[in-house]
């Protein structure tokens, strides 16, 4: 008896280590608006409404009639239409103990941050090399990427779009080391933030240095706008980007196919390295609250059916 006691502990102790929370329920999180109400229907009238991002205690797992059965982080206990809500991903421990990993609201110094990898683009207008063209090499080189992570780190959309940077020149290869030394901690990290696309501007006829100013369909980033949630505007935003290289691996990856989640109340999950974007301080509070961003772009998730779909397999 005394060894499975310790045996217990261990365990729990390794999982609060971990960076794990252990806790006796799975865990639900509101979507869209959704009404707390008195029992599975709409006979009753509502006990109150829930928005996003509000966290549930799921009281049970299997839903009654489309609704499940939860507790507020107040102790208000009801009914919630199943369609509004999510449910965090968890791992089943030990003992019937079931541990969640909650997305991070800030980015840690220590994380890893490899070093950008990729090689050379062919397009419709000739090859263009993996430093692109110009003079800031490092920023290309961080755009241009094609290295993916075995994982990616669950934040929150506040935690990349509250990131300290320092006001300094528009080209980074003017900036002094001390500059350099503010970002460095957390860029080229990677990363996975939910949230909801405001706009998703394919940047086809705009000429940038990384892609050596080709401007064809195929050559070009796709500039979107992510919001931390539904119905903000665009200055409020963080920008993702696709880049021409890493499109050429998702084929499926087409404006058509995500339109349905553009300016929707359906989240998306946007996975990829952390790039501060130096050239569009002018767009601040205009088409981005930060010139921090996802760039490149590795996987785009959307939420269809109440699960997490890969773009890649969306039928």
């Amino acid at each position: 008896m005394i060894s499975l006691l310790r045996r217990l502990f261990a365990l729990i102790v390794l999982a609060l280590i971990s960076g794990a929370t252990v806790v006796s329920a799975q865990t639900a999180t509101v979507i869209h608006n959704v009404n707390l109400r008195r029992d599975s229907s709409t006979d009753q009238a509502p006990i109150r409404l829930l928005k996003p991002p509000t966290k549930l205690q799921l009281l049970q797992t299997d839903p009654d009639d489309g609704y499940y059965n939860v507790r507020t982080a107040e102790g208000q206990e009801g009914w919630v239409w199943g369609k509004n809500v999510t449910i965090d991903l968890a791992d089943v421990g030990p003992f019937g103990f079931i541990a969640t990993v909650a997305p991070l609201s800030t980015i840690p110094d220590d994380w890893d941050r490899p070093t950008p990898t990729g090689g050379s683009m062919s397009g419709p207008s000739g090859s263009c090399p993996f430093a692109g063209k110009g003079n800031e090499k490092d920023s290309n080189h961080r755009k241009n990427r094609t290295d993916v992570p075995a994982s990616f780190h669950d934040v929150t959309f506040d935690a990349l779009a509250t990131l300290a940077y320092p006001k300094a020149p528009k080209h980074r290869s003017d900036w002094s080391d001390d500059q350099l030394a503010i970002i460095e901690p957390h860029e080229g990290v990677a990363v996975r933030v939910v949230g909801f696309l405001v706009a998703l501007r394919p940047q086809t006829g705009n000429e940038e240095e990384t892609n050596c100013k080709f401007s064809k369909a195929a050559e070009t980033d796709w500039h979107m706008a992510l919001a931390g949630s539904a119905g903000k505007g665009e200055e409020k935003a963080v920008v993702v980007e696709t880049t021409p290289r890493i499109r050429k691996k998702h084929p499926k990856w087409t404006p058509a196919r995500l339109k349905d989640w553009v300016d929707s109340d359906q989240p998306v999950r946007i996975s990829g390295w952390t790039f501060l974007d130096t050239e569009h301080r002018n767009h601040l509070n205009k088409y981005r609250q930060t010139l921090w961003e996802i760039h490149p772009i590795l996987k785009i998730e959307v939420f269809k059916g109440g699960q997490w779909v890969n773009l890649d397999s969306l039928q």
